[in-house]
């Protein structure tokens, strides 16, 4: 969802937090599951294998992240640079092991090409420490044309499209606009589909174009930022009134929220309900923590599991 992976780099405890919900606060709400990277606790995130899945068991929504690549093709991948940590380069004849990218190396998306990076590179063969149970598969990248090809067979599945655009990383949102919204509507498809970001010029600019669902995805970190700090921080300016979710969410022109469950207070979200706005979780994962925020006012309630939660 974001620029980088909370459940891996050090998601925060209620006990770290001043005045969250911690999801233990009962309130009416029949929140749509969502897989999140299409089930990244099952198979590598936003993999082949991870959609076809998601379709095949019947999970309600699925989330995908989009980057565009150097001809500006939307492809699903968390990050607008190849990930070191989970791709290799493609096994050449001979080798028994594929390599590993150097270490700490970013190439970014938008330097390639479609035909390129189907050529020399593999993600989900490697070992993800933060999704255990997830089956290692190494596949190529899959491209939004394909997804679309393997939603027609399922026509009641809602899609979060989360788009990773990014001034220094990646195309504009203009381009990323109109190559993501001419797929959709040229592929005629009946289902129903949100746009998400961390930037609100990137939502502003979806709803320009056309009539659309938007939530501004919140907080918004950078690669390298220390997660628990930056969550600390905002949850404390929201908790003194510094930052307010409605307007957050009415300045970034959004229709709705997307708030992390760690820094998530009840009655706030709840408010933002009441003003007629979105609201959505992610990512909790543990079967307390779902059956918990079944019970809250949300629109969308985001998971690794949907299997886990008893409201999907």
């Amino acid at each position: 969802m974001t620029t980088t992976r909370w459940n891996r780099r050090g998601a925060l405890t209620c006990a770290l937090l001043l005045a969250t919900g911690c999801g233990l606060v009962d309130a009416p709400g029949e929140p749509r599951v969502v897989a999140h990277r299409s089930g990244a606790g099952n198979y590598p995130e936003n993999s082949r294998s991870a959609v076809i899945a998601a379709l095949r068991e019947g999970y309600p929504a699925i989330e995908v992240d989009v980057v565009l690549t150097k001809d500006r093709i939307p492809i699903l991948t968390h990050d607008a640079w190849i990930d070191a940590e989970l791709c290799t380069y493609s096994l050449r004849e001979g080798e028994l092991e594929a390599r590993r990218l150097p270490e700490g190396s970013r190439p970014l998306i938008k330097d390639f090409t479609l035909e390129e990076l189907h050529r020399d590179y593999r993600c989900g063969g490697l070992e993800d420490p933060s999704m255990p149970d997830a089956v290692q598969v190494a596949e190529k990248y899959l491209t939004f044309d394909e997804m679309l090809i393997a939603l027609k067979d399922f026509p009641d599945t809602v899609v979060q499209l989360d788009i990773k655009e990014h001034p220094a990383y990646t195309e504009p949102p203009e381009v990323f606009a109109e190559e993501i919204l001419g797929r959709w509507n040229k592929a005629a498809l009946p289902n129903r589909f949100f746009v998400t970001s961390t930037r609100g010029e990137l939502l502003k600019t979806f709803e320009a174009r056309q009539d659309v669902e938007t939530l501004l995805i919140w907080p918004a970190f950078a690669a390298d930022d220390n997660t628990t700090l930056v969550g600390l921080v905002n949850e404390l300016k929201r908790t003194v009134g510094a930052q307010d979710l409605i307007q957050l969410t009415r300045d970034a022109g959004a229709d709705g929220i997307a708030v992390a469950f760690p820094v998530a207070d009840r009655a706030a979200i709840d408010s933002v309900r009441k003003a007629g706005l979105k609201t959505a979780l992610w990512t909790p994962n543990t079967g307390a923590q779902l059956a918990s925020y079944c019970r809250w006012p949300l629109d969308y309630l985001i998971t690794d599991y949907v299997e886990r939660a008893p409201c999907r």
